[in-house]
């Protein structure tokens, strides 16, 4: 095999993201992060302090948080991630005598979000073409979602299947451990693997929930827009969407990842994050 072309055995995640604020860029309260073995969604809770920011931290620490504990497929094994992720905002907020009263009240009230992440493995033959790529673990609380497709269509719809589990009160990581100690009460964990053909959606809640009203009506017309869909293209459905109130007014970000069996992609595989 040349220097240049594809060298097969290793698997990674090649991801890309696309993102349409309810506003100005900057207050967009969603965030998202991966690199090429993990990739997380969050959403802040739009009445919380500085929620873009605390989803931002989230998704970033997801990356490099070790997931480990007694039981790997259990709740604890993101409480490392939790803890951290609460050290970390400790950190940047700590100066609050020099803001004004309003805002240090704010802070003490601490912000929150949604979060769903995936974190996979590679299991890729030396032969290729045989069996799956990756295997993977999905974490999701709250209602931010994962779709899992192959060959166009859903395998897996988690951590929500239906457009009438979504509400206005969804689960959420916050800031304040007296507020949620552990994760154990909230957190769900899926498990799959994906061949070279399937894609993981990662996405808020305000397209998941169109998507599966949308597949409901139309079938597999939405699956193939949202693995297909250019931005611009996905721009412009999302403001038509809002405008003809088919979806809600929120965020929205959707971040598609492919499964690639070749070392070369995680060259251009970098850690990214907003």
């Amino acid at each position: 095999m040349s220097e240049d072309g594809p060298v097969p055995g290793r698997a990674v995640l090649l991801c890309e993201a696309l993102v349409v604020p309810k506003g100005r860029a900057a207050e967009c309260e969603d965030a998202h992060a991966w690199n090429a073995h993990r990739a997380a969604v969050c959403d802040g809770a739009s009445r919380a302090f500085a929620s873009g920011r605390w989803a931002a931290l989230l998704a970033r620490t997801f990356l490099v948080t070790a997931l480990d504990g007694p039981d790997p497929s259990g709740a604890q094994v993101l409480d490392r991630w939790l803890h951290e992720s609460r050290g970390l905002w400790a950190e940047q907020t700590a100066q609050t005598a020099e803001v004004p009263v309003y805002i240090r009240g704010a802070l003490a009230r601490g912000s929150a979000a949604t979060f769903v992440g995936v974190d996979t493995r590679d299991v890729s033959s030396t032969r290729a073409g045989t069996g799956p790529l990756m295997e993977y673990r999905a974490f999701a609380v709250g209602d931010s979602c994962l779709f899992h497709l192959r060959e166009g269509r859903p395998t897996v719809l988690f951590p929500l299947d239906r457009p009438d589990r979504f509400d206005t009160h969804p689960d959420l990581v916050p800031t304040r451990a007296e507020v949620l100690e552990s994760l154990a009460p909230v957190l769900r964990i899926t498990e799959g693997a994906c061949g070279p053909d399937d894609v993981l959606l990662l996405m808020t809640d305000a397209l998941a929930q169109w998507a599966l009203e949308a597949a409901a009506e139309s079938g597999s017309t939405v699956w193939t827009f949202l693995e297909h869909a250019s931005r611009d293209e996905f721009d412009v459905r999302v403001r038509e969407l809002r405008a003809s109130r088919a979806m809600k007014e929120d965020d929205v970000s959707l971040v598609r990842c492919r499964a690639v069996a070749t070392a070369r992609a995680a060259a251009r595989t970098p850690a990214q994050a907003s």
